[in-house]
């Protein structure tokens, strides 16, 4: 499993979003997938976390990772979730308050998964003995 990227909660207008902003959230977005796991089986979810400079994101993208933090939230939708833009089209401007939403939301899933998965109890079996070697 992935692990945690701390995200980027303050963006403003003067910032850049660029390729690493959209692999950390792909990223969280995957790691926010196995916690809701735990509590549901999910549908396979298609993520992809090998941006760089050369590539140029569409539309479909964006809206398939909006679609994916859609499906994280179904089985809880945490207090202070900010809809999600499901109809990116092309040209459709991206801005500063798209990259908050994003990061927000998954953090608010992480914030929530995290501290439930933490309170589930683990039980197994330790089997130990004298074995001849």
């Amino acid at each position: 499993m992935a692990n945690w990227i701390e995200p980027k909660l303050d963006w403003t207008r003067d910032d850049y979003y660029n390729f690493d902003d959209l692999n950390r959230v792909e990223n969280n977005a995957e790691v926010v997938t196995g916690l809701v796991g735990y509590f549901i089986p999910l549908p396979p979810l298609v993520s992809v976390k090998d941006r760089n400079m050369k590539r140029i994101e569409f539309a479909d993208s964006l809206n398939r990772i909006e679609s994916n933090q859609d499906i994280l939230r179904q089985r809880y939708t945490p207090i202070g979730w900010l809809p999600n833009k499901m109809e990116w089209e092309p040209n459709t401007p991206f801005s500063f308050s798209d990259a908050i939403r994003l990061e927000h939301n998954l953090y608010l899933l992480y914030k929530h998964y995290k501290g439930n998965t933490e309170t589930v109890p683990i039980c197994g079996a330790f089997i130990c003995g004298e074995e001849v070697i």
